[in-house]
């Protein structure tokens, strides 16, 4: 006489990070020039692929080291070693997950790096690959009884949850000219891409993702006497992704990682380092979410027996919103006196929170500023400033929430200013803002027939009830019904208003 239904809901299963060591013992080339003075080393880990089998995590890809240095010369040239090595993180999941959703990320720990010999260099650090996993938790509870001894108290509700989840590695290709005036490309010593999403159209099983991939590159022209030069790029694309799952009503969310970029210099017809061609390897990510109604049982008691009845807490996790907006964060970072020209200036990747408080969602976070300068010596040198910003955003909610967030620099302006320089960044934030509703569900129950409930002989009794009691509790205690003291009482709502006599019928 139980009336049951699965319910599906979201269960996190893993969120932590795992460290990743980097040492390494380099010898240059001989195409390499001698080592006088390091500028930066940078660590720039990226992911090529997630997967869950069974109750194992594996994240895979690829960790870049570049060493930027200065040679025994008095030339302004700056030159770049670059070595790339795979790693794999590997995680033993506390269960198997169905229908796993993985978020991944990388996080730059430390890095140390020394020359032993101006050909040999000493690089020691570490990263770490952070990975939230969701996985569906499936729960039976009962929805209702067709005993017409009990009363039922059953909550309904809207529900936001994930039903599909899709991973689709693409490649974004073009090839880039340079700038009328530009100092031809013999090497290319830096480059920074982000992609962005700025639409994704639902259908049937596919989304339709349109946006574009903004690349930096700082290259040499060879000529030991000039200072590298930088090119800015915008690159175009459409994608069909594929997910189980999406219909043309679907809430979807696309995700971009820059899993790889790979510049080749393109000579013209002449010869002469013109253009570059370009490949950017992206992976994309598609979270499908689909909005239930539900209903569950979350009270109940009988009129003629006592129950035993089997409750399970459960926290329901639904998808409020996903909040995009653009952030121009402006500040000036003091810099040395003998600064005379900004080579390039670039952002570690930005680390970013999210979290509601009295109707706002706020983002906050922190900038690391790399700039690359000529002093007055015409010497390059390199430092780094810290920067934290924030920003906010108007969003309604009803229960606790819980929030996912990342952050992209799409565009970092400076203006040099004595000893100062003045920066305009221009910050991509997002956010999924989940509603956590935490509900007692009933998965079992049955009448102990061998404990009849005392009932009162009387037709009628009376209560004084206070203001705010809840006629549910008032029926369950004289195993009556809340529709019958409601019609006694010419009642609708389902508390007591205000304080004073109700006549309950037994």
């Amino acid at each position: 006489m139980l009336n049951r239904e699965v319910l599906s809901a979201s269960e996190v299963v893993y969120d932590g990070c795992q460290e990743q060591p980097i040492d390494l013992d380099i010898s240059l080339p001989d195409y390499c020039p001698d080592i006088q003075r390091i500028l930066k080393c940078q660590v720039l880990p990226s992911i090529s692929s997630r997967n869950v089998s069974g109750d194992r995590l594996e994240i895979e890809g690829t960790c870049t080291v570049r060493v930027y240095y200065l040679d025994a010369s008095a030339s302004s040239a700056v030159h770049c070693y670059e070595t790339e090595s795979p790693y794999l993180a590997a995680v033993t999941l506390k269960q198997s997950v169905e229908q796993p959703r993985i978020y991944a990320t990388t996080r730059v720990e430390y890095v140390n790096c020394r020359a032993t010999s101006p050909r040999r260099l000493d690089i020691h650090g570490a990263f770490s690959v952070c990975a939230r996993v969701c996985g569906r938790a499936d729960l039976e509870i009962v929805t209702s009884t067709d005993n017409k001894n009990m009363e039922q108290q059953v909550n309904k509700f809207a529900c936001n949850v994930c039903t599909g989840f899709s991973q689709q590695p693409f490649t974004v290709e073009d090839t880039l000219e340079l700038s009328p005036g530009k100092m031809p490309a013999e090497s290319i010593l830096r480059t920074d891409a982000c992609a962005i999403v700025k639409t994704a159209e639902p259908m049937k099983g596919q989304v339709m993702a349109a946006g574009e991939v903004r690349l930096h590159i700082l290259y040499a022209s060879g000529d030991e006497s000039t200072a590298p030069e930088t090119m800015e790029y915008v690159m175009p694309f459409t994608q069909l992704l594929d997910c189980e799952g999406i219909e043309e009503s679907s809430t979807c969310r696309v995700q971009l990682v820059i899993s790889g970029v790979e510049i080749q210099i393109h000579a013209d017809y002449s010869g002469e380092s013109s253009a570059f061609d370009t490949h950017v390897h992206l992976l994309a990510s598609v979270t499908n979410f689909t909005e239930k109604e539900m209903s569950a049982l979350t009270d109940i008691y009988s009129r003629a027996y006592e129950l035993n009845v089997t409750r399970k807490q459960k926290t329901l996790e639904s998808l409020n919103g996903i909040v995009s907006d653009t952030c121009l964060h402006q500040f000036s970072v003091q810099c040395d006196s003998g600064l005379t020209k900004v080579l390039d200036l670039w952002c570690e990747p930005c680390t970013v929170t999210a979290a509601v408080e009295n109707g706002q969602l706020n983002f906050t976070g922190k900038l690391q500023i790399c700039v690359l300068a000529l002093n007055q010596e015409n010497v390059p040198f390199y430092f780094e400033r810290a920067s934290e910003f924030s920003c906010s955003k108007p969003v309604e909610t009803q229960y606790d929430t819980h929030c996912i967030a990342d952050g992209t620099v799409l565009s970092l302006n400076y203006r040099l200013t004595g000893g100062e320089i003045g920066l305009k960044a221009e910050i991509m934030l997002t956010a999924e803002v989940y509603e956590l509703q935490t509900l007692r569900l009933i998965t079992d129950m049955e009448e102990d027939t061998s404990r009849p409930k005392d009932k009162d002989p009387a037709a009628l009794c009376i209560y004084f009830a206070d203001a705010g009691e809840k006629l549910w509790d008032i029926a369950c205690r004289y195993c009556t019904s809340v529709h019958a003291i409601q019609e006694e009482n010419d009642l609708t709502g389902g508390t007591v208003e205000t304080s004073g006599m109700l006549l309950i019928p037994m």
